[in-house]
């Protein structure tokens, strides 16, 4: 059976955007331009954290498609973002890969090295609150916008 390695599919409605996506890093864009358009209707209120956001969203996004499915097409990428216009913005971006010990991770630290490592503070110091799910390949974010 074969698997169809080119997939974009977006699905949105009016505080929530689906967006499932083979593993190619060019998608990444693609997904950056597809939520700045979804956030436009608010994004007076949005101003201040939109940096936070495609920066955690580019950093979520390239581990799922470079560590977590490994640069492989016929692995998918999910991500949703909810938003709840008074309090929060939620992030979920979910890969088909092994995960990683994310507890580990944490305590670490320190980057391991100039490309690896840096994901979790990133998402520390610009997000609320961040968690995976006990196998480390769906990872969840919150943003108070409040």
């Amino acid at each position: 059976m074969e698997k169809e390695t080119d997939i974009f599919e977006v699905i949105a409605s009016k505080d929530n955007l689906h967006i499932r996506f083979s593993s190619f890093l060019e998608y990444i864009d693609r997904v950056c331009k597809t939520v700045t358009q979804f956030l436009k209707p608010d994004q007076e209120a949005l101003v201040p954290h939109l940096f936070a956001i495609h920066l955690v969203l580019r950093e979520g996004l390239t581990n799922a498609v470079r560590h977590g499915n490994k640069n492989d097409p016929d692995k998918l990428v999910e991500f949703q973002l909810k938003i709840d216009k008074t309090k929060s913005i939620y992030l979920e971006i979910a890969d088909q890969g092994e995960g990683f010990d994310w507890k580990k991770q944490q305590l670490a630290r320190l980057p391991e090295d100039e490309d690896h490592g840096r994901g979790l503070p990133i998402m520390e110091t610009y997000f609320t609150r961040y968690s995976y799910n006990q196998k480390g390949n769906h990872l969840y974010l919150e943003k108070k916008i409040s």
